[in-house]
């Protein structure tokens, strides 16, 4: 059975972690197969899980028998009721240490091979060691952690939400009093600027050419993973269920400096690392940031490349802790932070990399006109432990944009802001959401354009004022790796050098399957689509993107065309299919920017 959405992390893991205790019984005797099948699919979905395959009832049964409850489940049964009402009383059982976390450990990777097609599970209690020391550190220390907190951030959904004073606190915006439109004069026959936009490589430094793609485990085709009886061969490109080789990446950026000379400015949306996270360290990590920047500056050596960090870049994955948090540095993110202010010093000044270097995040005008904000917003993903200790640490970088979009629209100045994670997904955590779509809303004359990545697909985001009018658009940068089932991309967008504005996007992409049965040929880049006249847009503005949304409900065709673009025309994708509603949530998802509340009634 599949499950719609992108699987990038292992958010069910850890989910279960405080799931699923050891001891005690529990009948459950009046709920029906439908009912059990109901909660199966619930978890699944919660678990952001790509695909899941029906357990064997009496082994489902068994393993929610062994839930540590204290009054028959079928009295509260309701599928997503009934998660959150577990999650909260195993949570409290947490708390008052009647449970300790590493016994169910076990039961961790029994559920998750259960409901994954995935058929080792060796790497379960790496990834808990892992992550191990910061949820011990959270279950001591904060003096926000209830069951109700932590189930409404991990579930994310609208039958588990309480408004926990740590999630619905909110910030003043400037008055609108102070709004001041910037002058432009629109100079004829001005050049163009072109803006490369790049996300999500997630290289595999030990990519195996013809390993095991079929590996067994969440990721593959790296040296010595998995079991060679009846595998399947990795390509010498990559594969749809792997990330990219090195290679890959060194021929991807050899092409674009050679095909697009033209490239005036660089933006890359964050993800270096791969997805074998049960294995990511520190050290790892750094040398692969290093590498990765290393080979940006020598491929554009005179181009200002602008970055922001991936989720994927912490060690542990997710885990950014509260700049001011009294930890140790084994669980501090400051070696991240002076990483990265290392990194990004051929393109940033010093008073940039202060900030890069306190918690992510920078401010920089590339000239009078024109301002790039680069945000840490991995700090809001409902999977970063931290959001459990404290959540009034995300105010610091949504103050930080709010000043300086104040300071832009002062002066006269556009700005992009760039982020790794987009909001609206159910991943970024409310107190983030609600605060960011008020700035945005408040600044949105000046906001020329916001490019984001994390989700490895092509789609948009429309941000809405009093959920009707349209202000402003957010543009995902898709990926370079194909994981899971895309073909590769990258993007170039044309920007007009006065208002900065986006005039057009060209996403660029080179077939798989294609490029790995002429293996001894460099991949056949290829414009996939033009978005102006993919969509006959005469513009791309916010207004444009509305009705473009209506047409695509209206229109069969388009909504096909829409989700063959999303997919990257990825063989594997096209041939799973997307029906009606798989069509409709994704363009739901272009309508959404507070998560559980889109801007469409017909998506409510």
């Amino acid at each position: 059975m599949k499950i719609t959405g992108c699987w990038s992390t292992f958010p069910f893991l850890m989910l279960c972690l405080l799931l699923y205790g050891t001891g005690g019984s529990t009948s459950f005797d009046k709920i029906t197969t439908n009912e059990l099948r109901c909660l199966e699919k619930e978890m699944a979905l919660s678990f952001k899980i790509l695909k899941y395959k029906e357990m064997e009832l009496k082994d489902f049964q068994r393993e929610l028998d062994n839930l540590n409850l204290t009054e028959p489940l079928h009295r509260f049964f309701n599928p997503k009721g009934t998660l959150c009402k577990l999650c909260q009383l195993l949570i409290g059982a947490l708390k008052k240490r009647t449970i300790r976390v590493e016994n169910i450990a076990r039961a961790i990777c029994n559920i998750y091979i259960a409901l994954s097609t995935w058929t080792l599970d060796d790497f379960c209690e790496d990834i808990i060691e892992l992550n191990m020391p910061i949820i011990e550190y959270v279950l001591e220390n904060s003096e926000i952690f209830s069951p109700e907190l932590a189930c409404t951030i991990l579930l994310q959904n609208d039958k588990c939400y309480y408004p926990d004073s740590a999630l619905t606190w909110r910030m003043s915006t400037p008055s609108t009093s102070l709004v001041k439109f910037p002058q432009v004069i629109l100079r004829q026959n001005a050049k163009r600027l072109k803006i490369l936009h790049l996300s999500d490589f997630h290289i595999t430094p030990d990519y195996e050419i013809g390993g095991i793609s079929n590996c067994g485990y969440p990721t593959c085709c790296k040296k010595g993973l998995g079991n060679p009886i009846g595998s399947k061969p990795a390509g010498v490109w990559g594969d749809y269920e792997c990330d990219v080789p090195p290679w890959m990446f060194g021929t991807t950026l050899d092409h674009i400096k050679y095909a697009h000379k033209d490239i005036d400015i660089v933006y890359f949306t964050g993800d270096i690392i791969d997805h074998t996270v049960w294995q990511a360290s520190k050290e790892q990590n750094s040398r692969l940031i290093y590498y990765t920047y290393k080979a940006l500056y020598e491929t554009f050596p005179n181009i200002p490349v602008f970055a922001v960090i991936g989720n994927h870049e912490a060690a542990p994955l997710n885990a950014f802790a509260p700049p001011d948090a009294p930890v140790n540095e084994s669980l501090s993110t400051q070696w991240l932070y002076t990483l990265m202010s290392k990194a990004w010093r051929p393109w940033l000044p010093p008073d940039a990399l202060k900030t890069v270097k306190r918690q992510g995040y920078y401010a920089h005008s590339v000239n009078k006109k024109l301002k790039i904000i680069g945000l840490n917003n991995n700090v809001c993903y409902n999977l970063n432990w931290w959001l459990l200790y404290n959540t009034a640490y995300l105010s610091e970088q949504l103050k930080f944009l709010s000043d300086e979009l104040l300071k832009s629209e002062q002066n006269e100045q556009f700005v992009h802001i760039l982020a790794h994670v987009p909001v609206g997904n159910e991943e970024c955590i409310e107190p983030w959401e609600e605060n960011y779509n008020a700035i945005v809303e408040r600044f949105s004359h000046i906001i020329q354009g916001q490019f984001y990545g994390h989700t490895h697909t092509d789609e948009l985001k429309i941000f809405y004022k009093n959920y009707s009018e349209p202000i402003n658009v957010g543009y995902n940068g898709g990926s370079l790796t194909p994981y899971t089932k895309f073909n590769p991309n990258y993007k170039v967008m044309t920007v007009d050098p006065d208002s900065y504005e986006v005039i057009d996007v060209e996403t660029y992409i080179f077939n798989l399957t294609e490029a790995n049965q002429h293996s001894n040929l460099t991949p056949n880049w290829l414009k996939m689509y033009s978005m102006q006249e993919a969509y006959g847009l005469n513009k791309l503005s916010p207004q444009n993107f509305d009705q473009l949304v209506d047409d695509i409900f209206e229109d069969e065709n388009l909504a096909d065309l829409y989700w063959r673009f999303y997919v990257r025309f990825g063989d594997p994708s096209l041939e799973d299919g997307c029906d009606r509603k798989c069509k409709k949530d994704l363009i739901c998802k272009i309508v959404t920017t507070r998560s559980m509340f889109p801007s469409k009634p017909n998506c409510r």
